[in-house]
């Protein structure tokens, strides 16, 4: 409520220039948001002889070998 009675206060013009900024704004965050590089967030987590592939497969195939 506090921040509707401050919108009270501009006039039309300065609040359509507010939602504008706001926008940009928001924009922006998004925009950094998804340009995470994933390989810099994961790196040195692993061995580095670690072998995803086959540790995929043995996921997928755990199932079969539980039958």
């Amino acid at each position: 409520m506090h921040v509707e009675r401050l919108l009270d206060q501009l006039t039309f013009e300065e609040q359509v220039a507010l939602i504008q900024q706001l926008v940009w704004r928001l924009r922006q965050t998004a925009q950094s948001k998804q340009r995470c590089d994933l390989y810099g967030i994961w790196r040195d987590r692993f061995p580095a002889d670690f072998d995803l592939d086959a540790t995929l497969a043995d996921i997928r195939h755990e199932w079969e070998r539980e039958w």
